[in-house]
């Protein structure tokens, strides 16, 4: 195909599709429910989506029912089965253009501006009312409805019903809107009863009814021949409880004969005796519930409290009617003659117990010849908290009783009296209130209630102590009755207070900055630095070597190191001391640490501790060692000491190995700061062994053959050889120069050294530690023998023992 035919196919084509533009149309109808229309002949009983092309011409018709004769049209169409109806009211298209829209019939044009087109309809369904048959169904309604009304002479109807608001006595169909609410309603004639509703077969349901009408349905109303019974008392004429509510009766023993002033006002069908008071009639095979209205006064005004029934029932009961509607029947309550009781107690408004619990008023009307049981509790609280004790009953009996109601109680009633005895009281307070005491054992917060009898012995407890919060607490003073915190008191009298009195103490708190730069002096002192509310406290700060007093913070203000304190509420003081360079008494000392000598020797490291010795932590070189260290230098008769560093708190030098033995003093020079000295004293041998610490376990710093550490991890072994780090020796037999790493090969120590290895003395040398400066290095082969674990480890030089280290062995 060559290009231009192509083009001609393409521009011709879309000539085509153009002339060929369609319509999309939904056709439907609001509510969707199942309705019929035609659309160019086609049923459809749901929405339906066409394609028309634009400009084509369609008929749609909503389909309604023939109209009968006389109709122009019904405006109505039924389903099949005649269940439902959807009353037509007109279409309406997605524009509300359409007219006339009330047409069931309308023509379209396709128009893509048209997409919709709805008709609308109500909805009803069929309600069939399946009335019982009645032999000559007549009209569907009565003449006259009521609740029952009146039944026409010589009609035969059980009784009425309505469907919402329309009333019916035979069979009858009716439409109603969909999902609207429907109620039931029935009322039998006078010697009939209804026993509920079938709705769709289902049922029974009770007498009044509602349903959402969603669907056709059949209903069913069911009325039965009912059971006559008559209920009479004796004596006669006495009200009685059918079903829970009260029923008068009649005044004549003449069933069926009726007083005519006791008729009651209900139309009776014709063939049925007049309904008097006291009759019902109840579906056979049904339960009420049967009592007397007790107790009830006659018209003398004399008292009736109701016993039995005449078929062996008692008091509130359940009666089953018999399934033989034939016969009808008499109940008779039987009542007795009623005597007023009544108990009391003294003091008014106590509690008894009558007839097995409590009640709101101890009046009884009791039947002649009952019985009953009265009991008066031995300790009772009235509704004011008091607390009594049962002393007699006004008849003289026992606390419970047995009571028989006789003729005489009958004729003048029966009144009985508990007398009961108030309990003396105590009322336990505090100052201030609301604090926890303890009564006979048990906790009581004050104020409380403690009730016994006069002359009873109770047990009290006040805690000395009450903490009230951070830096408070109460501290015991007294009881109101001059008593010991904890002791007994005599009840005596019907009400007394006993008061435990408390003072309120703070705590005075004091500490310096730094927390080691101070002590304190207090007056007057406290062991725990509690004082009572508003004691003025004197308080010093008295500094710590090292330290100056500078000011006062917190409570206390000023730069003068005294000053006065009152606790009006917890308190606390802070020192803010100055640091002054400082050396500690016996603060110059073996630089492993505390050893049996306090002296130290020529050549050895030396730990010098105090405050402010320098300014900061510096280490100095590892060889050779400075002579000064961040501006700060150690001499001693005028020789400089190599440092290893430098800190506030302590420097590690070494001692020039020269020196003889003696005392010595040592000094400091900072830049800025005034020379501080202090003293020790040389000896030729002064030995320590180096160690770190573990748990509390002081392990040699020892070394195997390939440098590691000697660890519980990795203990020595028998046979190896080990060495260990010490210090302070004494002289070696060649020379060293100070604050200089050893020549090499090191030189022996000149005195003999022996070594304990767990009391095993096992052959060692000992020679200036290679690669380290002041230290000795003792090497030795482990002891076979030794137990697993950690031995004691120590030298002696010219008998002067070292420190005792733990060494690791396996």
């Amino acid at each position: 195909m060559n290009r231009l035919s192509l083009l001609l196919l393409l521009t011709f084509g879309g000539l085509c599709l153009q002339a060929q533009t369609s319509s999309t149309i939904t056709i439907s109808t609001n509510p969707p429910s199942g309705a019929h229309f035609l659309v160019d002949g086609t049923v459809y009983s749901s929405t339906v989506t066409l394609n028309w092309p634009k400009g084509s011409e369609h008929t749609v018709v909503f389909l309604l029912d023939p109209p009968l004769a006389g109709q122009t049209t019904t405006g109505v169409q039924t389903s099949q089965d005649g269940g439902t109806k959807w009353a037509f009211s007109g279409w309406v298209d997605n524009n509300s253009l359409i007219q006339p829209s009330n047409d069931p019939i309308q023509v379209i044009t396709a128009n893509p501006a048209i997409t919709t087109l709805t008709a609308q309809i109500t909805i009803s369904y069929r309600i069939n009312l399946l009335y019982f048959n009645t032999g000559n169904p007549g009209p569907s309604a009565p003449p006259t409805c009521g609740a029952p009304g009146a039944i026409p002479a010589g009609v035969f109807r059980p009784g009425v019903v309505y469907v919402g608001t329309q009333c019916f006595w035979s069979s009858a169909v009716i439409f109603q809107t969909a999902n609207s609410q429907v109620t039931l309603n029935a009322y039998p004639y006078t010697g009939y009863v209804f026993t509920g509703w079938a709705i769709n077969s289902a049922g029974p349901s009770p007498f009044l009814t509602q349903l959402t009408l969603n669907e056709p349905i059949d209903i069913t109303p069911y009325f039965e021949p009912g059971k006559q019974v008559s209920f009479l008392t004796a004596p006669i004429g006495m009200d009685l409880l059918v079903d829970h509510t009260p029923v008068h009766t009649r005044t004549v023993n003449d069933v069926p004969g009726c007083p005519s002033n006791e008729t009651q006002p209900v139309v009776v069908p014709t063939g049925f005796p007049a309904i008097c008071f006291g009759d019902f009639y109840f579906a056979p095979g049904s339960t009420h519930f049967i009592s007397g209205v007790s107790p009830q006064r006659d018209n003398t005004g004399k008292w009736w409290v109701f016993n039995d029934w005449s078929n062996g029932q008692g008091p509130n009961s359940l009666y089953k009617v018999d399934s033989n509607v034939a016969p009808p029947v008499v109940l008779t309550g039987n009542f007795l003659a009623g005597a007023q009781v009544a108990f009391l107690t003294s003091p008014n408004g106590l509690k008894l117990n009558v007839d097995g619990r409590t009640w709101p008023s101890y009046d009884f009307i009791w039947g002649l010849g009952t019985t009953h049981q009265v009991s008066a509790a031995a300790t009772q609280v009235d509704a004011k908290g008091r607390q009594y004790t049962f002393q007699n009953w006004s008849n003289g009996g026992s606390a419970a009783q047995t009571y028989t109601v006789n003729q005489t109680a009958v004729n003048n009633g029966f009144v009985m009296t508990a007398n009961y005895s108030e309990l003396d009281r105590i009322v336990v307070q505090s100052s201030p209130s609301g604090l926890t005491v303890q009564v006979d054992g048990a906790n009581c917060v004050t104020p409380c209630n403690v009730d016994r009898p006069s002359g009873a012995m109770v047990h009290v407890t006040a805690p000395t102590q009450m903490p009230m919060g951070q830096g408070t607490r109460l501290d015991f003073g007294s009881w109101s009755d001059g008593g010991a915190s904890d002791h007994i008191v005599t009840v005596s009298q019907l009400t007394a207070t006993l008061t435990a009195s408390y003072r309120t103490s703070y705590q005075l708190s004091a500490s310096s900055n730094p927390g080691n730069g101070s002590a304190f002096k207090f007056s007057p002192t406290s062991s725990d630095m509690f004082y009572a509310q508003g004691t003025q406290v004197d308080v010093t700060a008295m500094p710590n070597n090292g330290f100056k007093f500078g000011h006062w913070t917190g409570a206390l203000t000023g730069s003068f190191p005294s000053g006065v304190v009152t606790l009006l509420s917890p308190q606390a003081v802070v020192a803010q001391m100055i640091t002054v360079p400082y050396i500690a008494p016996a603060g110059i000392s073996n630089g492993v640490g505390q050893t049996p000598s306090s002296a130290v020797a020529p050549g050895s490291i030396i730990s010098i501790f105090g405050q402010s010795l320098a300014a900061s932590v510096q280490m100095g070189p590892v060889n050779p060692l400075a002579q000064t260290i961040g501006g700060t230098t150690v001499t001693v008769n005028e020789s400089i000491l190599p440092l290893m560093f430098v800190s506030p708190q302590q420097i590690n030098a070494q001692l020039p190995s020269g020196l003889s033995a003696g005392n010595y003093t040592l000094e400091i020079q900072n830049s800025g700061q005034p020379n501080i000295s202090g003293t020790f004293t040389v000896a030729r041998n002064a030995p320590g062994l180096f160690f770190q610490t573990i748990n509390s376990v002081n392990y040699a710093t020892a070394l195997h053959a390939d440098g590691s550490l000697v660890t519980t991890a990795s203990p020595a072994a028998a046979g190896e050889t080990i060495s260990l780090l010490g210090t302070g020796y004494g002289p070696y037999k060649n020379t060293v120069l100070d604050g200089f790493f050893p020549p090499n090969p090191p030189p022996a120590v000149n005195d003999s050294v022996s070594l304990s290895v767990g009391g095993v003395k096992p052959g060692s040398t000992s020679v200036a530690a290679p690669g380290f400066i002041g230290l000795d290095l003792t090497q030795f082969k482990v002891p076979t023998g030794l137990p697993s674990g950690s031995v004691a480890v120590f030298v002696t030089i010219n008998g002067v023992e070292s420190n005792t280290v733990m060494l690791p062995v396996q």
